[in-house]
């Protein structure tokens, strides 16, 4: 990648918006974890399992009717449906938590977590307009930008964690809500991919697929990890995550290439079985590396997620919403089932504490015959180049309309004004000044003026390293 690809790269307005959008997710679920559902054991514990279930059901009961009947899910109603989900819940929470309510906090919790799960669909969506560089660009600063603000909010009151819960949700919602429109639009318009894969099955992911099937596994040791011996956790620990994160950004931007998905993921194993090997031990140090290699492993699988469900969507974007819904939501699930299973197994502990040794290490093996059978011969990146991109509006879409896609796409990545726009699509087709300056009915020095303009924003010094950026 050459220096003005990677400047435009990371100059995308599309994707720092993804990043905010993701950071302020992670965040959510940082200040969900580590406050907000702490408090929830005041009032009813189990209503911290019964929101994240919600979730899952969300983004399940999407998946379905998005691989089964994709019309149902008009955009507007699905809009107004997120939104005001997010909007009573937050108005119902604070209330539940004051007048210690069971029941009204059962519903509030509930509520918010099934708007979240649309605000993160909608993320989803937005990744896809990026490149796979581009891709990893925005899912590591956005989990980035959400570990390096643990430390500035570390100090705030409970009140500020659970806004942060609250708003942010709706925040990322807006942040993303215009870019993934258009993709949310295509997917519910389109044919049912049920109905497409039985001609040709390589379209569309059964929720039977080795990838789904890695992602609920592997966050069931993430929601163990979260509840077993909760206790002896340190607040915050994952805020040390910041200084890897940060590292891998700069490989990111002066490799300038994507890394490897499968590396990555059994680098993320590591980092589990690590964890799980020294939870055991007494020292606060090594409880620390515990917290931290359990997190860093699960951070890590969760970033590949994110990038892995995003490529196997753009692939074939008709089913996109339903690739996104299926995984996110089976990660949902795995993460309440490894929940249960921790609070089991810290039960057991506290009637026999010699259980310790033993619980952690069958983790350890589990997770460690995963990897060596289950995860043996499946590859992340060969289960995205399997699938069929299909016959949707993009492989069928004409050259002037692929033409139009990328003139309208360079422009919103440089800000180019609307006469600019104007401009700049003319010369991209190879017209001259005075071509423009009759077509427009402008004089020869304000063409100039403009055409000065757009290169200095595209960054290019010649009409023809216009043209080359257009075709790229």
């Amino acid at each position: 990648m050459t220096e003005g690809k990677r400047a435009q790269a990371f100059a995308s307005g599309r994707l720092w918006r993804a990043a905010a959008a993701l950071a302020c997710l992670e965040l959510v679920v940082i200040a969900m974890n580590a406050v907000v559902f702490p408090a929830f054991d005041d009032v009813f514990s189990p209503a911290r399992d019964l929101s994240v279930l919600a979730h899952a059901v969300f983004l399940l009961a999407v998946g379905v009717l998005a691989t089964f009947k994709p019309r149902v899910l008009h955009l507007k109603s699905f809009d107004v449906a997120t939104f005001a989900c997010l909007t009573v819940g937050a108005m119902l929470l604070m209330p539940a938590l004051q007048l210690q309510s069971p029941a009204l906090l059962v519903v509030a919790s509930c509520l918010v977590s099934a708007g979240r799960a649309g605000a993160l669909l909608f993320v989803g969506l937005a990744l896809l307009d990026l490149s796979r560089y581009q891709m990893w660009i925005a899912v590591t600063v956005g989990f980035l930008a959400a570990l390096a603000a643990v430390p500035l909010l570390a100090d705030a009151p409970a009140f500020a964690w659970a806004l942060i819960y609250l708003v942010l949700p709706i925040v990322a919602f807006g942040l993303v809500f215009k870019g993934a429109q258009p993709l949310f639009e295509q997917a519910s318009e389109g044919e049912p991919p049920a109905e497409v894969a039985i001609m040709r099955p390589a379209t569309f992911l059964p929720l039977a697929s080795q990838l789904f099937v890695c992602l609920f596994l592997f966050h069931l040791a993430f929601g163990f990890s979260l509840r077993y011996d909760e206790a002896l956790r340190l607040p915050f620990a994952d805020a040390l995550l910041a200084v890897p994160l940060a590292a891998f950004l700069l490989y990111l931007a002066f490799v300038r290439k994507s890394p490897d998905d499968d590396v990555l993921a059994r680098v993320s194993v590591v980092c589990v079985i690590a964890g799980f090997f020294v939870v055991t031990s007494d020292n606060r140090a090594a409880l620390l590396s515990s917290n931290v290699l359990l997190s860093a492993g699960n951070v890590l699988f969760d970033m590949v997620a994110w990038v892995v469900l995003a490529e196997v969507a753009n692939r074939n974007r008709a089913g996109a919403v339903a690739v996104f819904s299926w995984g996110r939501g089976v990660c949902a699930l795995g993460s309440i089932a490894g929940a249960g299973l921790g609070v089991w197994c810290t039960s057991l502990i506290a009637t026999s504490p010699d259980l310790l040794e033993f619980v952690s290490g069958v983790m350890l093996v589990a997770v460690a015959a995963y990897a060596l059978i289950g995860l043996r011969a499946f590859s992340f990146s060969e289960t995205v180049e399997q699938v069929d991109p299909g016959e949707g509006p993009a492989a069928a879409a004409s050259p002037e309309d692929v033409f139009e896609a990328r003139c309208a796409q360079v422009i919103e990545q440089y800000g180019l004004s609307k006469r600019e726009g104007e401009v700049f699509r003319m010369l991209a087709r190879g017209r001259d000044r005075t071509y423009v300056q009759e077509q427009l009915v402008i004089s020869r020095n304000t063409v100039k003026a403009h055409v000065r303009h757009i290169y200095e924003k595209l960054g290019v010094h010649s009409h023809q390293d216009l043209i080359d950026l257009v075709q790229d």
